[in-house]
């Protein structure tokens, strides 16, 4: 076989590499002459593919750091190597649970792992990558990162975080010819052989995957850098975004949830769909929004009466806004702030209308307070909007762990934790709406927010998750991606566009997703701005299957590339479950080539070996 892809004089840090996919991805980057650091947890299983590499003529060293300690996996390339200059962010681990009964350390050791590991590693490389002006990165999603998964809120959670960390490092790396790739590979693995069948595994060899990973790694490979990848049995397919073309509605009182009822079927109507590549790509519906005439209204109306709601960040901005439709629609409402000012203020406003509200004056994280308040004043609770942030941009080079964490923990974990709280609640008299906070910059990536953009895609697949478990017990989740003039955005927007995008012009959507009147819509995204809504779904390609009973190579991958990254060759899917991914990965298990065909590659490949020698 032709090695016509060399790897020789690169460094490739591969973590969480002891097993499965980063034993795979150890070997097949020696076997091409780069020098591996195996990366593990496990001294002896690191160590053990180490001798394998050095038996087979290869160069490695193992490093037994946590990835949560970037500095030191990536230190001992240098120590050991003089540089790096590809870096595989692998390392996983599961705590599947039920939402209801998942602990705290089982929520944060899955985000710890997956995504403080996958930044610390690209952190600590990333100056090398830029001094060089060379640098790949592959970040590992999954299926359920893409899809949401039952039993999963934690590890889809982090999952989608890295999606979204990886469009937007791919944003701040172009200059600099880094590239950051994500991929949701499917294959065996001490973390997937406790769910999988022994005949499944043994299709879905990590040997498989290896190929796809250094096709793109290769200076001279593609560089599909900020895209989303399945892979996995000898299958490759694209992920995109696809947004339905969305409804408007005119921006004055008359828009209220009535009116978002009537017109809801246009929301979700994909028969024009667009394919978004940035925060840029949004449709300007405020002309036409001034200029339409009043909106009709749904009868009976859409009321909250009787219904307590709890809103996170509600001292100011959307919050505010949410907080005061829901009073006037007639429910109880609960203003979570950190500000006591700001949440007494909108108290007032609210009490001043004949409106009913209690401030809860803490972190979005103390969810357990904030039940507790809606509790002992309205004796119970039926909606959730959590809606708290904080925005600490920088750039990924300048950026601190302290802005890393401070936004990861007040956007997710506040999330999360109000999630939780309430969840008991809503299975009890089953019946639950949440509105989670997603943003644009989550969906498509955004220069100097690796942080927030990581943050956001998190609550999409958590909420995601919700949807798929809440759904028997009547609990409704779905998550959100405004863009509204508040404290946040006006830091950089011009002020014209902070008036035009009012807050109160997001409310509404909000207002009919956590209502009664929505019976069916949940898990879903959707896009909101300026009286305009449209749903955010991902496509896929058509993809190519190799042979599954054949050795892949990089060299196959690159060339059936333009097939399974076209969009536009009728075969593109929209699978909205990990089962429905899965179904053509598995059905890539009977693609077999005969035993003759076999032969006559392996006859062919010796004889261009033998030409080259000569």
């Amino acid at each position: 076989m032709i090695m016509s892809l060399s790897f020789k004089g690169q460094t490739v840090v591969v973590t969480g590499a002891g097993g499965g996919l980063g034993r795979a991805y150890s070997l097949l980057f020696a076997s091409r002459g780069a020098n591996v650091v195996v990366n593990d947890f496990n001294a002896e299983a690191a160590q053990k593919v180490v001798d394998d590499i050095k038996k087979a003529g290869g160069s490695a060293i193992a490093n037994t750091s946590s990835v949560t300690d970037g500095a030191a996996v990536i230190q001992s390339a240098i120590s050991a190597f003089g540089g790096v200059s590809i870096l595989i962010n692998n390392a996983g681990i599961l705590r599947d649970r039920g939402f209801k009964n998942m602990t705290d350390a089982e929520f944060d050791q899955v985000i710890s792992v997956h995504v403080k590991g996958a930044f610390s590693c690209t952190k600590a490389a990333w100056p090398h990558f830029r001094n060089q002006k060379f640098g790949r990165i592959i970040n590992t999603t999954s299926s359920a990162g893409i899809y949401g998964n039952f039993g999963q809120a934690n590890y889809s959670a982090a999952k989608m975080a890295l999606i979204g960390f990886t469009k937007s490092l791919a944003r701040e790396g172009a200059k600099y010819n880094i590239s950051a790739v994500a991929i949701a590979p499917v294959a065996a693995s001490a973390m997937t052989a406790t769910i999988m069948s022994p005949e499944m595994l043994a299709n879905l060899k990590p040997e498989f995957v290896a190929p796809f990973v250094a096709a793109v790694c290769h200076p001279d490979g593609p560089d599909p850098s900020g895209r989303v990848f399945e892979v996995g049995a000898g299958f490759i397919a694209e992920l995109r975004w696809e947004r339905s073309k969305g409804t408007v509605w005119k921006t004055d009182d008359t828009f209220t949830p009535s009116a978002v009822k009537l017109k809801w079927s246009e929301v979700t109507d994909f028969s024009d769909p667009r394919h978004p590549e940035s925060v840029s790509d949004v449709d300007s519906p405020l002309e036409l929004a001034s200029t339409m005439p009043p909106n009709p209204q749904s009868a009976p109306p859409v009321r909250f009466d009787n219904k307590t709601v709890i809103i996170t960040g509600a001292g100011a901005g959307l919050g505010r806004a949410y907080a005061l439709m829901y009073a006037r629609l007639g429910a109880n409402v609960v203003v979570n702030d950190v500000s006591e000012k700001g949440a007494h203020a909108v108290c007032s406003e609210i009490k001043s209308a004949g409106g009913k509200a209690v401030p809860a004056v803490c972190s979005a994280e103390d969810g357990e307070a904030i039940v507790k308040t809606a509790l002992d004043t309205f004796g119970g609770v039926h909606v959730l909007v959590a809606n708290a942030g904080v925005l600490r941009d920088r750039s990924f080079t300048a950026m601190s762990e302290q802005e890393w964490d401070l936004v990861m923990t007040v956007h997710l974990r506040g999330t999360y934790k109000c999630a939780k709280a309430v969840w008991p609640i809503f299975q009890k008299q089953k019946y639950g709406r949440i509105v989670t906070t997603c943003s644009q910059v989550g969906i498509y990536g955004n220069f100097g927010q690796t942080n927030y953009s990581s943050a956001k895609a998190a609550i999409m697949s958590f909420t995601k998750t919700l949807g798929f478990e809440g759904r028997k017990y009547n609990i409704l989740s779905n998550v959100i991606a405004p863009s509204a003039g508040t404290a946040m955005t006006m830091t950089v927007w011009p002020q014209e566009m902070v008036d035009a995008y009012k807050p109160d012009y997001i409310a509404p959507i909000v207002g009919y997703l956590t209502s009664e009147a929505n019976t069916e819509t949940t898990g879903q995204l959707f896009e909101i701005s300026g009286g305009w809504a449209a749903q955010t779904r991902w496509q896929r390609t058509g993809g190519y299957g190799f042979p599954a009973n054949k050795v892949l190579t990089p060299e196959d991958v690159i060339s059936k590339w333009d097939v399974f990254t076209n969009f536009d060759d009728g075969r593109a899917t929209h699978p909205a479950t990990s089962a429905e991914g899965m179904q053509q990965i598995m059905g890539n298990f009977e693609n077999k080539v005969s035993v003759m065909e076999t032969v006559k590659d392996v006859v062919r490949d010796a004889g261009k070996a033998l030409k080259a020698k000569l």
